[in-house]
């Protein structure tokens, strides 16, 4: 499997999964609309991406123009479903070329993106049980009047946590489109700095926006 590739330039990139007797998987279930769901992100949490990789009859998962955008070192995470587990791998990957770190807040629960504003609202988030976070999106000061269903759900969100990149994908409640709110149940496994990647479908617009999260407890 290829795991370097020129910053800014796409390119076709193959691989299998390899089951432990050394053969290649070529079933999977699906989840979500898809039979794999990758995640890439930067190790400094910048530059997410959510891919949905094709699978062909041989077992060979294909992302086509498939590009790091910048220098820098990037985890991916392949969420699939085998047999009805839900199996996530992860690997490292490599775009050569002198780095600019972005510098990150201690907490940012706001965030604006194509005019749309998304905000936290949960109160408090804690490690070690199951927490209930609450994102309102408005536009013009107003809740968005419809969220539409982006892969089956209202809403998806990947957190990250500083350091070692421990990876949560998290689905949401069930919650009304015209309420301008999507809420999800995580679970965070120690205190921590997170960065929240959350994508929603407001009005028919997908945006993605980010959040960070200082757990202390």
């Amino acid at each position: 499997m290829t795991t370097r590739f020129s910053p800014g330039e796409p390119s076709d990139w193959k691989f299998h999964i390899v089951a432990p007797d050394g053969t290649i998987r070529t079933e999977f279930d699906e989840a979500h609309g898809q039979r794999g769901h990758l995640i890439v992100v930067r190790r400094d949490l910048t530059r997410f991406q959510h891919l949905h990789p094709t699978l062909e009859n041989d077992g060979t998962w294909r992302v086509e123009a498939f590009t790091l955008p910048d220098p820098g070192i990037y985890r991916a995470f392949l969420d699939l479903m085998i047999d009805g587990r839900p199996i996530t791998l992860g690997f490292d990957i490599f775009a050569p070329g002198p780095l600019e770190v972005a510098a990150r807040p201690e907490t940012a629960r706001h965030a604006t993106t194509a005019e749309y504003h998304v905000e936290l609202s949960s109160d408090e988030v804690s490690a070690g049980e199951t927490t209930e976070l609450t994102f309102e999106i408005r536009r013009n000061g107003d809740h968005v009047s419809r969220l539409d269903s982006y892969l089956g759900a209202l809403g998806h969100l990947v957190a990250l946590r500083e350091g070692d990149l421990a990876y949560l994908h998290v689905h949401p409640e069930e919650t009304s489109p015209d309420s301008g709110r999507v809420k999800f149940g995580a679970k965070f496994p120690t205190p921590g700095r997170y960065r929240l990647f959350l994508q929603s479908k407001p009005e028919g617009t997908l945006i993605i926006t980010q959040h960070d999260v200082r757990i202390d407890n």
